[in-house]
C-alpha cells in the first residue's frame, strides 16, 4: 500500500489521479491552495473510501513552508511517502504577451516552476531521509518544444520543468530516489473550457477542432497514469498518455474527427 501525495488535487487531473490511486488501494493526501475546495473534496472522497487511507492539507506551493507542512501531514498519518506528484499548475490566458495582464506572469511562473522546484526539494529531502521514493512532475504544452501563439509564458514554464526534471533525475541516479514526469495530454477540464471561452472566435474554432480530435476525459487518462506510476521502476521516465501511436490512432478515427465536445458547454 503506497502513500501518494498530490499537489493541485482539488479538481481536474490531480483529483482524477487521487481517486484512481484510492481505487487501487493507496493512501492519498489531497492538497490545494484553496482550503475550502480541498476539504470539500476530502469529505466527498471520505464518504466513498473512508478516512483511513485519506488525508488533506491546504498548501500554497509557491512557498516552501506549506510544502514542508504537507510532507509532515503525510508522514505523520501514513509513516512514509512513496510517491509525490507535483501537479499544481496554472496557465495564462491565451493571448499574445503584450496583451497579457502583467500580474498573470509571476503567478504562472511561481506556481509552475518555483512550486515544482520547492516541492521536489521538500520531497527529495524527506525521501532520502526515509530511504527511497518517487517524484513526478506534470508536463504540459511546451514540454515537447511545441510553440503556440498566446502560450509563451505557460509554455516556457513547462519547457523549463522538463529540463529541471531531467537534471534532477541525473543528480539522483546513484540514490534510492527516482524522478520522472507525467504527460496527461489534452484533458477536457473546466479550465480548458474556460480558456476556450476567452479566445477570439478564429482561435476558438482552431482550438475546438484540435480538442475534439485529441482531447480525453479525466476519467479516461488518470487511471492509466496511476497504473503506470505504480509499476514504474525507472529513474527519469516520462509517462506519456498522448504519445505518437495514440495520436495517430485518434487522427485515423472518424468518430473522433466528427465529435463535438463543446456544445454542452455552450461553445
Amino acid at each position: 500500500m503506497k502513500t501518494v501525495v498530490i499537489t493541485g488535487s482539488s479538481k481536474g487531473i490531480g483529483l482524477g489521479l487521487a481517486e484512481a490511486f484510492l481505487e487501487r488501494g493507496c493512501n492519498v493526501v489531497l492538497s490545494s491552495r484553496t482550503k475550502a475546495k480541498i476539504y470539500a473534496e476530502y469529505e466527498r472522497l471520505r464518504g466513498k473510501y473512508g478516512s483511513k487511507r485519506l488525508a488533506a492539507c491546504s498548501c500554497d506551493v509557491t512557498e516552501v513552508e506549506p510544502l514542508r507542512k504537507l510532507w509532515k501531514t503525510a508522514k505523520d498519518k501514513f509513516g512514509t511517502v512513496e510517491v509525490w506528484i507535483n501537479n499544481a499548475g496554472i496557465a495564462n490566458t491565451t493571448r499574445p504577451l503584450w496583451e497579457m495582464d502583467s500580474s498573470e506572469i509571476p503567478r504562472v511562473v511561481n506556481t509552475n516552476m518555483i512550486g515544482v522546484i520547492y516541492g521536489t526539494q521538500v520531497a527529495l529531502r524527506g525521501m532520502l531521509d526515509q530511504g527511497g521514493g518517487q517524484i513526478y512532475n506534470t508536463e504540459g504544452f511546451g514540454s515537447d518544444d511545441m510553440v503556440l501563439s498566446g502560450l509563451s509564458v505557460y509554455g516556457a514554464t513547462k519547457r523549463g520543468l522538463r529540463y529541471f526534471s531531467a537534471s534532477v533525475a541525473e543528480e539522483v541516479k546513484e540514490l534510492p530516489v527516482q524522478v520522472g514526469t507525467i504527460s496527461p495530454g489534452i484533458v477536457l477540464t473546466d479550465f480548458l473550457f474556460d480558456d476556450v471561452r476567452k479566445m477570439t472566435p478564429e482561435k476558438r474554432e482552431q482550438a475546438k477542432s484540435i480538442y475534439n480530435m485529441l482531447g480525453d476525459e479525466v476519467e479516461t487518462v488518470t487511471p492509466w497514469l496511476a497504473d503506470e506510476i505504480l509499476k514504474n521502476e525507472e529513474n527519469g521516465r516520462r509517462i506519456i498518455w498522448l504519445d505518437e501511436d495514440r495520436t495517430n490512432a485518434y487522427m485515423a478515427d472518424e468518430d473522433r474527427m466528427a465529435r463535438d465536445i463543446f456544445s454542452k458547454h455552450g461553445l
